[in-house]
């Protein structure tokens, strides 16, 4: 008995080893390939989901220069992932993408295994960084790249969650933000959000500001304040009316 437990204890650490030179190997980009390659292989094959998702879940924090090598890793490293079940993946992945700002194959991850709208919804939501982080351009992109995401979806939730973007200091961020509200079933609640958009005659702003007054035009919402668009100029065949409304003409030849 004795001798069976000491045979057992040698093999648990000779595992927990392996496993800790393993995750050392698949977080280095600078590691051979063929080793990375075999580290990623070995949680791949692992049944232990605690401890294979998260090892391979790191392999998708760098990109390697040779582009081929790169796609086959990280597709390696995905198989290894999904084909657990769902429930199993989703903690690990979600704890991942909250603190990672390189989130494309994880995205790829999530698309993968969850096919209900609302939870990917619900889970693009969470990610969001609602502090002031102008001082971290990585974060910035994050919240950019989510909204991106957030894009091609319509949801109840979504356009209260993300209206402060509107005021965002970054130009991405607040363009990808309106994109997304214009997408949603909206109510006229939002219209005060998206009138500030009218007043900005910048090129920058033209393709926005296009669709909000478009937006305008199908809700046949007015202007809060006509006062303050007496020297506002819009494009020759876009219209502001004495009530307040926009209309679109078409131009007398």
């Amino acid at each position: 008995m004795w001798l069976i437990d000491k045979i057992r204890s040698f093999n648990e650490r000779r595992a927990q080893n392996r496993i800790k030179h393993c995750l050392k190997v698949v977080s280095n980009s600078k590691a051979i390939k063929e080793e990375r390659m075999a580290a990623i292989g070995f949680f791949a094959d692992m049944s232990d989901p605690s401890i294979a998702i998260p090892a391979l879940l790191s392999r998708f924090e760098y990109s390697l220069e040779h582009g081929i090598n790169d796609t086959r890793e990280k597709e390696l490293a995905m198989r290894g992932i999904v084909k657990y079940q769902p429930e199993e993946i989703l903690p690990f992945l979600q704890a991942h993408l909250k603190q990672t700002t390189r989130i494309a194959w994880p995205m790829k991850v999530l698309f993968d295994v969850v096919h209900d709208e609302e939870k990917i919804v619900e889970v693009l939501l969470s990610l969001l960084n609602y502090s002031d982080i102008s001082f971290d351009q990585a974060a910035v992109d994050k919240n950019y790249d989510i909204l991106c995401y957030l894009a091609d979806y319509k949801s109840d939730l979504i356009t209260d969650k993300i209206k402060v973007f509107l005021n965002d200091v970054d130009e991405r961020v607040r363009f990808a933000c309106i994109e997304v509200i214009l997408n949603q079933n909206l109510d006229d609640s939002i219209k005060e959000y998206l009138e500030p958009f009218l007043m900005d005659s910048s090129v920058e702003n033209r393709r926005i500001r296009i669709a909000v007054i478009d937006l305008f035009i199908s809700r046949g919402w007015k202007v809060s304040d006509i006062k303050k668009f007496e020297s506002v100029t819009f494009d020759d065949n876009v219209f502001l009316t004495k009530k307040g409304k926009f209309e679109k003409r078409v131009p007398i030849s």
